[in-house]
This record gives C-alpha cells, structure tokens and sequence, in this order.
C-alpha cells in the first residue's frame, strides 16, 4: 500500500494545503484502498479535503467512473458545485448540480462525471433504476449524522442501500461532526455492499473550543447580551456567529443590530445562492467590515469558514 506522506504527493487531487492534518493523516491509507469509510471528525477538521482526495482517485482510476456526492441541504450542494466547478482537479470533469430546484436530463447523468445532489433527487434516480448509477464508483454522504434524523433518516438510509444494491462496487463515504455510533454506522455500510469498512474518529480541531453559558430572563435580555458581544467583537476585529432556529429569529437580531449600527448579515437556506456566496466570502475577508452572521442552520452544515 502507497503511503503520502504530504498533500504534494498525492497524484490524484490537488490541494491548497502543505501537510495531512492528524485527521486526514489517518484517513491517508484509505484513499485508495477499494473500501467504504466512515469519518467522526470535528467541524474544520478537514473533511472535505478526504472525500476529494478519494473522488479525485475513483475518477482518475477509470474513465468510466462517476463519483455523487450528497448533501443534506441544497444550499450546501450550491456551494460544493461551484467549488469544485474551480477546482483545478475537478473543474476539467462535467459536473452536474441536481435538486429540485434544477431540471437536470438523463442525459446529463449520464455526461457527468461527478454528480451533487440532495439525498431525495439521489433516491429517485435509484428508484428509476437509471443505467447509470452502475457506473458509481464512490458515494460521499455529507453530514451523515442524519442517518439517525426522525424526519430524514429514513431517506438517507433507503439511498444507502438502494445503491449498494444496483451496484454494490460502489464505495459509500460518510462523513459527520456529530456521529456517536460510527462503529454501528460501519457495521451497516459492510453489511449493505460486503466491502471492508474503516472508521475513524477524532477529536482533534484546529482550534480550541471554549465553551460557556450563558442565561437570559427573556428575548429583550437576549438582544442585549448579543449587541454587546457583537460590538465586542466589532472592535476587536474579530468573528462572530449567531445561530438561530428559524428565519423569523434571524431577521429579528439582524434588524436589531443593524438598529444600533452593528454591520451583520443573515445567512439562511433561502437566501439566492449568489447573494450567499457573498455573505460568506465577507465574512471571511477580514477588512470588509462584516464581523457578525446570523445564521440558520444551513450555515452549520458542510460551510468551512
């Protein structure tokens, strides 16, 4: 088995990064081995850069060869498409954005080489036993945690082995922040396509995690402590997130932030996708001014800040 001992030997994807971190060091072995995965990692711990480093090596394997990657949000799918739509591995492969927001033909599954889409547009492609799914040769499952979800478990778990059931060479790759049973998650990914099933969990981030409660009375006492966390933070230059439960929420804290002169914006599944890559890459940019997000938890899913 081929060792890389850095991003820079790796043939099959290029990476804006110099060195493994401890999570994608032990993941190193994997991506190339004729395996399912499954990865319990902490949120920035470098995901993403695993699931590429192994669709990178399905496409380049065979010319044949498709990789899906599924998402639990459309708003993330938008955002994987037009990342890898630039990447300078993938961006020389067709690539196909399918939702229910998207008229996508059979013809363009079956011109694509890799495929991102909602686990439900996914599911219906199986159902209709398209000729194509045969040709998958690794599926990513983003936030699989979801597989134990009341209202979308189910669905997730019917792709899974409607998959590996048209086609059980396929590799499926789950990937989650949140995966307390990764061990029974393998257990069940073996059982579905008979492949040998790798896990790995850590607890490792990039950064430290400082964590404190805080308690108010009522909404207005709420507001307070948030306007004066975020002009904290304005001044100190540095980043703040929000997270809300629902859009009403949102737009509340937003407008009254906005009222006291704090910039802020609100990050959310209905924002168009352009005006969200633009919050993001704001946010992000540490001279534009935008210090303080407001977000649903769409923004909590598969975006890397």
């Amino acid at each position: 088995m081929t060792t890389y001992k850095t991003p820079l030997d790796y043939p099959y994807c290029d990476f804006d990064f110099d060195e493994w971190n401890p999570v994608q060091a032990k993941c190193v072995p994997f991506f190339t081995e004729d395996c399912n995965l499954v990865v319990s990692a902490s949120t920035a711990s470098g995901k993403t850069a695993i699931a590429e480093a192994i669709m990178g090596y399905e496409l380049a394997r065979k010319d044949t060869n498709k990789v899906v990657y599924v998402s639990p949000l459309k708003a993330i799918g938008n955002e994987k498409h037009q990342e890898w739509s630039r990447h300078d591995t993938f961006r020389e492969y067709p690539i196909a954005l399918v939702s229910s927001d998207n008229e996508t033909t059979q013809s363009d599954f079956e011109n694509s080489r890799l495929i991102v889409s909602t686990v439900e547009s996914m599911n219906l492609r199986c159902r209709a036993r398209d000729r194509w799914v045969k040709d998958v040769a690794v599926l990513v499952f983003d936030e699989a945690h979801l597989l134990m979800d009341e209202s979308r478990g189910s669905g997730s778990e019917s792709l899974v082995m409607n998959i590996t059931m048209l086609n059980p060479n396929c590799r499926i790759v789950c990937l989650s922040g949140t995966l307390s049973n990764y061990v029974e998650i393998a257990k069940w990914l073996k059982a579905c396509n008979a492949k040998t099933t790798r896990y790995v969990n850590s607890a490792w981030r990039p950064t430290e995690l400082i964590k404190s409660v805080e308690i108010a009375e009522d909404f207005n006492e709420q507001q307070k402590w948030l306007l004066k966390e975020a002009r904290k933070v304005s001044k100190e230059e540095q980043k703040m997130l929000i997270f809300v439960h629902s859009k009403v929420v949102g737009e509340s804290i937003c407008k009254f932030l906005r009222d006291y002169n704090v910039p802020c914006a609100f990050y959310n599944a209905g924002v168009q996708p352009q005006t969200r890559e633009k919050i993001i890459a704001d946010f992000r940019n540490e001279y534009s001014g935008l210090n303080v997000l407001v977000c649903t938890s769409s923004l909590g899913m598969g975006v890397t800040l």
